[in-house]
């Protein structure tokens, strides 16, 4: 992506030495941030590229990854606001800026982490995004289940979203659920691990008949049924765009919606991921392997070349990280509690820095089809409203 958007950070902390790094519900403090949004790009009126400008009007949250604290405000003329009364403790720094150029909505986005200490004083400089996505991504992810009472799973879903102008084809691809186990060598080797995986049908790479359009969501469901039929608070898949399918199972087909089916299926399970801590990746499918690393059952090993994109959610941030930080360097779904009904969501369309602590949101409810999060359905190149 192209990165033309400056944001100044000016962190000054003036916090009690006293203070533990506890989860505090309610924080107390004396800390104050700063924060200074600078334009660099010259896309805006008046301003010149390569000359940093303040950026009026552009949200700014922050948000604690130690205690509860998610506070969002807005710049003012000069480019600033003030955050104060903060505690010591882990930060997230996000901002963002939409316009339109052209017709077409484009939104700036980008942030950092810090740490607030006692009677420090920091100046921190991020250089951040604007959005011009060209891929093809993973754009939601619902895994919690919907009912405490039932301990109702079923209706899990994966989103895909084209950022593209382009068409993309999915025939061959693969959608996976990784290994949820920590290997020393994951950073090193030129693979990642999955549990199992389930792939579209058609040819990989030549194949023509899947396609994906320019702005497009596509939903592959677990189960493409109406949900709500068994568990009122779950949701309907019954129009998904795909579901998984396990022929060795008794899973259930609707035979209107095409099918992934298990790659190598040793048992009768479907495409289930865990409800609080696990990754999905999607790959192109042209080069896979099979280890065994115990009698009778098998790791997928993916080449990180044939990697689209993958996404590791967590509920918080002392999970360990088991997928490789060069294809997600963080978590989505953070704060999010299995059975609940969240699901996680980019918080930008066609937004993938990589880090999707930075990247995903939590949604109170999933949105099969749409993006919740600035307006549905459409395209982020169609000036979406």
């Amino acid at each position: 992506m192209k990165r033309d958007i400056l944001i100044t950070l000016i962190l000054v902390a003036a916090v009690m030495g006293a203070c533990a790094r506890e989860m505090p519900v309610t924080p107390d403090g004396n800390g104050v941030v700063s924060v200074v949004v600078v334009d660099s790009s010259g896309i805006f009126p008046g301003t010149v590229a390569g000359v940093p400008s303040p950026l009026d009007s552009a949200e700014v949250t922050l948000k604690s990854r130690t205690h509860e604290l998610n506070i969002l405000a807005y710049t003012d003329a000069d480019g600033r606001v003030t955050f104060d009364g903060l505690v010591s403790g882990d930060y997230d720094i996000f901002a963002r800026r939409e316009f339109y150029l052209e017709n077409n909505k484009k939104v700036v986005t980008g942030g950092g982490k810090f740490e607030l200490a006692g009677f420090e004083n920091k100046d921190d400089t991020v250089l951040v995004n604007l959005i011009t996505a060209s891929d093809l991504m993973i754009n939601e992810i619902f895994y919690t289940g919907s009912d405490y009472s039932s301990y109702y799973f079923y209706g899990q879903f994966v989103e895909l979203y084209n950022a593209s102008r382009d068409t993309f084809y999915l025939d061959g691809m693969i959608l996976t659920r990784q290994s949820q186990t920590y290997y020393p060598d994951q950073d090193e080797v030129d693979y990642v691990r999955a549990i199992y995986a389930f792939q579209f049908p058609g040819t990989p790479t030549t194949g023509r008949d899947h396609p994906i359009l320019p702005g497009q969501f596509i939903v592959i469901a677990s189960d493409a049924i109406d949900h709500t039929i068994w568990n009122s608070k779950s949701i309907d898949l019954s129009g998904a765009d795909y579901e998984c399918f396990n022929p060795m199972g008794s899973d259930y087909d609707n035979p209107h919606v095409p099918n992934l089916t298990r790659l190598r299926p040793t048992t009768g399970s479907d495409y289930l991921i865990n409800l609080t801590h696990n990754a999905v990746v999607l790959a192109r499918g042209e080069e896979i392997e099979y280890f065994e690393y115990e009698p009778g059952r098998l790791h997928i090993l993916i080449p990180i070349d044939q990697v689209l994109d993958g996404v590791e959610y967590a509920s918080n941030t002392s999970s360990t990280k088991a997928l490789t930080w060069r294809v997600d360097a963080g978590f989505a779904g953070l704060g999010c509690t299995k059975y609940s009904g969240q699901s996680t969501e980019r918080r930008e369309l066609g937004l993938d820095t990589n880090d999707s602590s930075f990247d995903f949101v939590l949604l109170p409810d999933p949105t099969p089809g749409w993006s919740a999060v600035r307006g549905k359905p459409g395209s982020l190149w169609g000036g979406l409203k």
